[in-house]
């Protein structure tokens, strides 16, 4: 071991010797080691940086990208926009008065239909309810004529000269011509004379019914 050491010790002032001799300075192994081996990718100041890397993919931004700055309009500009804003309101307004006023019009059509349908339900139930009414008032006339056209001609007369005129003139339009003769024969002259007048009136007068 000693000689060993002796001769380490020897080649080590050996290889100062020689690097003082050729002008020299002494480096280590480490600064060797250190100078062979590659620069670290994340080393400061050598390679990109992330920051750069990132920016280098981003694309590049055109003019038309950039938000519009108010700044940059002239006056006239912006009270044209202004305006255009203004009218685009109103417009909208419209539109929904136009659409309610459609609504209500549509209901108010929908309540007239109902109400014309319910009407000439009703209209029909009348015309029934008088054609029932005519129908029954036919047959009461026809009874009394033949009640009157029964009786003596002196008695049916006194009874005509204090009925009522529409109901004598009734009876006497569906009384044979023999029979309604007779009657006129004995009724008060003022009475026959009136009851003749207006079946003349009626017979030359169209029935607008």
């Amino acid at each position: 071991m000693v000689f060993v050491a002796a001769l380490l010790i020897s080649v080590k002032v050996v290889g100062i010797w020689d690097t003082l001799k050729n002008g020299r300075s002494p480096v280590s192994v480490a600064a060797f080691a250190e100078a062979d081996s590659p620069a670290p990718a994340n080393a400061e100041g050598s390679g990109p940086q992330p920051e750069q890397l990132a920016q280098a993919t981003e694309p590049a931004k055109s003019e038309d990208d950039k938000p519009l700055d108010p700044v940059l309009f002239t006056r006239s500009e912006i009270e044209l926009l202004q305006d255009l804003s203004k009218r685009r309101k109103e417009l909208d307004a419209r539109e929904q008065t136009v659409i309610q006023k459609e609504g209500l019009l549509t209901a108010a059509e929908d309540r007239i239909d109902k109400k014309i349908v319910e009407l000439q339900k009703v209209r029909t139930e009348i015309e029934g309810l008088i054609k029932t009414y005519n129908e029954q008032e036919e047959e009461e006339i026809k009874g009394l004529v033949q009640i009157y056209e029964k009786m003596k001609p002196k008695d049916a007369a006194r009874i005509f000269d204090e009925l009522d005129m529409d109901i004598l003139l009734k009876v006497f339009d569906r009384m044979k011509a023999s029979k309604s003769a007779s009657l006129l024969a004995n009724m008060r002259p003022q009475k026959a004379k009136e009851v003749t007048s207006r079946i003349a009136e009626r017979r030359t007068i169209p029935n607008t019914n």
